[in-house]
C-alpha cells in the first residue's frame, strides 16, 4: 500500500525543524534592556583604596596573554575580549607627595636647608634643593619648619590590636591619633613592627616576629643550665654541618649529620645561632646584664636587653658582646645598700652607654597613651625621654638617633625606616621647632607617603599654638574661678 504524507504532517515537520532557528534569530535581534548590562566586571577584580592594584599578591593579579608578535596582533575571534578590563584593574597612576622648603634632618647625612623630599608610591625617590616635581604631585609646604624621620617606639601597647595588626587595629582610633601627634610613625607592637597608617592598612605591617624571648634569670639555675646545654648541642651540630660540607667536596657519598632531633626549642636555638632571629631579654642589675653579655659573646648571637638601668656599670662588657639596649632615661632606681659597690640608676646612663658604642633606643616609663594625668611619662612624650638623656650629657645628635635610626636598627628594620634616604619608606614628621624642645609640636605626620596627621584638622590640638609661636599664651577668666598666676 502506498502512503501519502498529509498536509498536517508537513506542518509538524516544518515547526520542529525551523521553529528553533527562527526563535534564536529573534532573540539575537532583540535589544538589551538597561536593567541587564551587556558586560559586567566582578567586584573582586576592582582595586580598593586600602589595597592598590599594583600591591596585590601575585596570585591575585589577573593575567593577560603574553605578546610574542608586533603590538598590533590581536586575539582570535573566539577568545573573550577582557584585555581592556584587565589593564584597568592592574594599572594605577603613580602617587607622588613632596615636602618643600623645610629644614631636613636626614639623620644619617647632613642637615639640608630649604630642601625638598619627594616620595613616589610611599618611598622616598629624591631629596635635595632642586628637585623637579612631577604632574599631579601633592605638595606640603614646610617653609620655616623642621623635617625629621618619623620617631620609632621599640615597644608599645594600646595602639594596635593583638595578632596580625592589619586585622585587629582600629585605624581611626584616638590612641593612634595621639601617637602621631607625638611624632611616632612606627612602633613595636607585641612582636611585630607596624606603622601608624591612619585610616588604611596599606603599608601598615613592616616586620613580623622580630624577637625571640630569652629567659636567663639567676633565680632559676636549672633553666640556665638547660639553655646552655641546648645551645651547646646545636652549636656542635652546626659545626658538624660545616665539616660535612667540606668533606662532601672530596667524597660526595659522605653521610650528612642527623637532624631529626632539630625541632621545637632546638630549632629556635639554631635560628638564634645562625642569626636568623634576635634574642630579647629583660635585665636591670649589673650582674644579670654581665651574665647576658657573657652568654651572647660565648655563642655569638644578637641580643637586645630591655631595661639596663645599671648598664652604665657594665657598658664595656655590653659593647664587647654587641648587645643593644632599650632603656628609659628617667628610670629611677635607688642604690642597693647590701652591696659594697656602685648600684642603682643614673641620669648619665645613656651617655655612658653611647661613649662605649652601645646602640640603644628609648622608651618612656609607660609605653602606652595615658589620658589620666600622667603628663610627660607616656608614649606621647617619647621625645622628652630623649631630652632627659641629653640632660645627662648625651649629645643632641645621639638623642635624635636613638629615636630614629638606632631604634630601627634594634628592631632590624633600618633598611626601610629611621632616616630620610632615597629608597627608604616616606615616613616623616614636620615640626615647628627642634624635636627635643619641650614646646615643639608636630604639625604634619606623613606615613607611607600619605598625610596621616595634620594638627590643624584635629580638635584635640588645633587650638594649641596653631602657628607654632613660642610666647606664653594669655588666659581669660575661666569658670568657676579666676586663674591667678604667680608673679616672677
Amino acid at each position: 500500500m502506498k502512503l501519502h504524507p498529509s498536509p498536517l504532517c508537513g506542518l509538524l515537520l516544518f515547526t520542529l525543524v525551523l521553529g528553533p532557528c527562527i526563535a534564536i534569530a529573534m532573540v539575537a535581534d532583540a535589544p538589551i534592556s538597561e536593567s541587564q548590562p551587556a558586560e559586567t566586571q566582578p567586584a573582586e577584580t576592582q582595586p580598593t583604596e586600602t589595597q592598590p592594584a599594583q600591591t596585590r599578591p601575585a596570585e591575585t593579579q589577573p593575567t593577560t596573554r603574553p605578546r610574542r608578535g608586533p603590538a598590533t596582533d590581536t586575539a582570535p575571534a573566539s577568545a573573550p575580549t577582557t584585555t581592556t578590563v584587565t589593564s584597568a584593574a592592574t594599572t594605577q597612576p603613580d602617587r607622588y607627595l613632596a615636602v618643600l622648603h623645610g629644614r631636613v634632618h636626614t639623620v644619617t647625612g647632613p642637615v639640608l636647608e630649604r630642601a625638598t623630599v619627594l616620595a613616589k608610591n610611599g618611598v622616598i625617590s629624591a631629596i635635595g634643593t632642586h628637585v623637579p616635581l612631577p604632574p599631579d604631585c601633592e605638595v606640603v609646604d614646610a617653609a620655616g619648619r623642621f623635617v625629621y624621620p618619623g620617631l620609632i617606639a621599640p615597644g608599645t601597647s594600646g595602639i594596635f590590636g593583638s595578632g596580625d595588626p592589619r586585622d585587629t587595629t582600629d585605624l581611626f582610633g584616638l590612641n593612634m591619633t595621639i601617637a602621631l601627634a607625638g611624632g611616632i610613625t612606627a612602633v613595636l607592637s607585641g612582636n611585630d613592627v607596624a606603622k601608624l597608617t591612619f585610616g588604611t592598612t596599606d603599608g601598615l605591617l613592616v616586620k613580623r616576629n622580630v624577637y625571640w624571648n630569652l629567659n636567663y634569670s639567676t633565680r632559676n639555675p636549672i633553666q640556665r643550665a638547660e639553655l646552655r646545654a641546648g645551645l651547646e648541642r646545636v652549636r656542635n651540630y652546626l659545626r658538624e654541618v660545616q665539616r660535612h660540607e667540606r668533606e662532601k667536596e672530596r667524597n660526595p657519598e659522605v653521610k650528612a649529620p642527623d637532624r631529626t632531633w632539630l625541632r621545637g626549642e632546638f630549632e629556635q636555638y639554631r635560628r638564634l645561632l645562625a642569626r636568623e632571629t634576635i634574642a630579647v631579654a629583660t635585665a636591670n642589675d649589673s650582674q644579670a646584664l654581665r651574665d647576658l653579655a657573657t652568654l651572647a659573646r660565648q655563642y655569638d648571637f644578637a641580643l637586645v636587653i630591655r631595661g639596663a638601668a645599671e648598664g652604665w656599670l657594665v657598658a664595656p662588657e655590653l659593647s664587647r658582646a654587641g648587645a643593644r639596649v632599650i632603656l628609659t632615661p628617667r628610670d629611677d632606681r635607688p642604690p642597693d645598700l647590701r652591696f659594697n659597690r656602685p648600684t642603682g640608676s643614673t641620669i648619665e646612663n645613656a651617655r655612658i652607654l653611647s661613649d662605649h658604642g652601645v646602640l640603644f633606643g628609648i622608651l618612656p616609663g609607660t609605653s602606652t597613651i595615658t589620658l589620666w594625668g600622667l603628663a610627660g611619662r607616656d608614649l606621647l612624650h617619647l621625645n622628652m625621654e630623649a631630652a632627659f638623656a641629653v640632660r645627662g650629657g648625651l649629645p643632641n645628635e645621639d638623642a635624635l638617633r636613638s629615636l630614629t635610626i638606632d631604634a630601627a636598627r634594634i628592631l632590624g628594620v633600618d633598611d626601610r625606616l629611621g632616616s630620610l634616604e632615597v629608597g627608604k619608606d616616606a615616613d616623616l614628621i614636620i615640626t615647628d621647632g627642634d624635636i627635643l624642645h619641650y614646646m615643639t609640636q608636630v604639625h604634619i605626620a606623613v606615613v607611607h607617603g600619605r598625610v596621616a596627621y595634620r594638627k590643624a584638622d584635629e580638635t584635640l590640638f588645633a587650638h594649641i599654638r596653631p602657628q607654632g609661636e613660642r610666647t606664653l599664651p594669655e588666659f581669660d577668666d575661666q569658670w568657676p574661678r579666676r586663674l591667678e598666676w604667680p608673679q616672677e
